[in-house]
């Protein structure tokens, strides 16, 4: 009896080990595959045909064998530590010599493969895998202290409908699987078969098989969050450096991944690092030029105003207000062509602007028949994809447009702020004016994002096919908005006595009036 208790221990825990090393391999995998993904930009999937194409590309089809093999070795892992016979196939059959086959066992495994089936689909083929940056930072346990709750409750609660889909699954196809088993491996059935619901139900099984996924979708769920609090740690970027990554060359990272932790970056100093804020007042030596605030400055405006150039798009707004990027020389980022600026303002930065000479090329002759070849190619196009069925597949979706971008604003709501903070802080801390030189194209941007922003909410002015409808974007678009006016009114308020001796367009001037009466809500 000694002998027989010591071999199933040994067993036991080779089992156990096992498929705790399978784990462990499987979850390296995933966290290198995350790391991949977040560092590439977002892919654009706007129309049916390139989100069924999506699905077969190489990094879904790696996800969902990882899932799956997860998902059938937590199974049996579990099913180890409980001391169960459903880690295995095979039983000494009682009524027959040979042996049979353990349905259970059977149930459970190719459940733990549809769960694993059934998170991936879920949380990268109908949901958008995004990371989320916390707006207020906090201690890494701290997070993991108050996220554990929700991931127990979710994990409990979203067991429950993969299951009930399983065994509505294994009531029609269980045979299936069970005679391809039988057969391979030459096993008797001489149990009661599962796909039948009062054996199913009188087996009790499936309540085995929902805990096993509860603990399955919590430990994901777990690992999850744990890549996600470690991947947005905040990181500070030097301002001027020739070995390091500067914060201005980090913002200007196309990536996803780089980008956030440069704006990220950009908001806290502004808030609380005074040392490298002194670090962008400062002026180049020899020659006396603000460069590190001309680097982030263009960056930053870039950053803006191409997100203000999609939305302007999307509203079909034909007429968009263009403004200018920062050039080279900081005189010149000034729209309008006025004098110094006059009163409290410093202005030691400041360099008379001048005339660019711009080549022109009066030789170009644009071939004529070429272009409109190319035009009558465009409407036969667009003509065909009206068709009904060639509509269905490439028309583009409604409301995908919109929520691709907005996915994407959290970094242009860091930038919003952070230059608003650091156009505040100058006013006491910039003692050459670098700053204040360009507030008027900082103002300018602003508003013109805000007019696009508020477009979205005015009826009839969104077509229709841009209305959004998702959860995640609707919250996102608040919060830009809220943030794009928390930035306009720490300049203006800040600024509140020396607005008017900043030259700024008429149509800005009046745009900020609510702002200087504290009338925008």
């Amino acid at each position: 009896m000694d002998v027989t208790c010591d071999i199933f221990s040994k067993r036991l825990i080779i089992s156990v080990l096992w498929n705790i090393g399978l784990q462990a391999v499987i979850a390296v995998m995933l966290a290198y595959i995350y790391g991949c993904y977040y560092v590439k930009p977002l892919p654009k999937y706007f129309t049916r045909f390139s989100m069924f194409l999506s699905l077969f590309c190489t990094q879904n089809i790696i996800f969902s064998i990882l899932y799956a093999l997860s998902g059938y070795f937590t199974m049996s892992l579990y099913s180890s530590l409980a001391k169960s016979n459903f880690n295995t196939l095979k039983k000494i059959c009682e009524n027959y010599d040979g042996q049979c086959l353990l349905e259970q066992s059977l149930f459970l495994q190719m459940g733990g493969m549809w769960m694993g089936l059934y998170y991936f689909l879920n949380a990268h083929i109908f949901s958008p895998t995004t990371l989320t940056f916390p707006h207020i930072y906090q201690d890494k346990f701290q997070q993991i202290k108050l996220a554990i709750h929700s991931i127990l409750s979710c994990g409990f609660k979203n067991s429950i409908i993969p299951v009930v889909y399983y065994c509505i699954f294994y009531y029609f196809w269980g045979h299936k699987p069970r005679n391809v088993v039988s057969d391979v491996y030459g096993l008797y059935l001489e149990d009661k078969p599962l796909d039948n619901i009062l054996n199913l139900f009188g087996s009790g099984i499936w309540i085995g098989l929902w805990f096993y996924t509860s603990l399955f979708l919590i430990s994901v769920y777990a690992m999850r969050t744990v890549f996600n609090i470690v991947l947005t740690e905040p990181m500070k970027f030097p301002i001027e450096s020739s070995k390091k990554l500067t914060l201005h060359k980090a913002i200007a990272q196309k990536s996803q991944f780089n980008g956030y932790l440069g704006t990220q970056d950009l908001k806290i100093m502004s808030l609380t690092d005074t040392v490298r804020r002194k670090e962008i007042f400062t002026l180049s030596q020899p020659g006396g030029h603000p460069r590190n605030w001309n680097n982030l400055l263009q960056e930053c405006l870039k950053i803006v105003n191409d997100f203000s150039k999609e939305l302007d798009s999307i509203n079909g707004d034909m007429k968009p207000v263009e403004i200018e990027m920062l050039p080279k020389r900081p005189g010149s980022s000034i729209t309008p062509k006025s004098t110094l600026y006059t009163g409290n303002l410093r202005n030691m930065a400041y360099s008379p602007q001048l005339h660019e000479l711009k080549e022109h090329n009066k030789n170009k002759s644009e071939d004529t028949l070429l272009s409109a070849i190319k035009e009558e190619f465009n409407i036969l196009v667009q003509r065909i994809r009206q068709k009904p069925g060639i509509s269905y597949l490439f028309g583009e979706l409604t409301d995908t447009r919109l929520k691709f971008l907005l996915m994407q604003a959290q970094p242009v709501m860091w930038t919003c702020e952070g230059l608003a903070f650091i156009a505040a802080a100058s006013l006491k801390e910039d003692k050459y004016g670098v700053v204040q030189t360009d507030l008027p194209i900082v103002i300018s941007t602003l508003i013109n994002l805000k007019q696009n922003l508020d477009k979205l909410t005015k009826p009839g002015l969104v077509p229709r096919k841009h209305i959004l409808n998702d959860s995640f974007a609707l919250k996102m678009k608040s919060a830009l908005l809220s943030s794009v006016k928390l930035s306009i009114y720490k300049i203006v308020i800040t600024f509140s006595k020396y607005i008017h001796e900043i030259p700024l367009d008429p149509d800005v001037q009046i745009a900020i009036q609510p702002f200087l009466i504290c009338k925008e809500a």
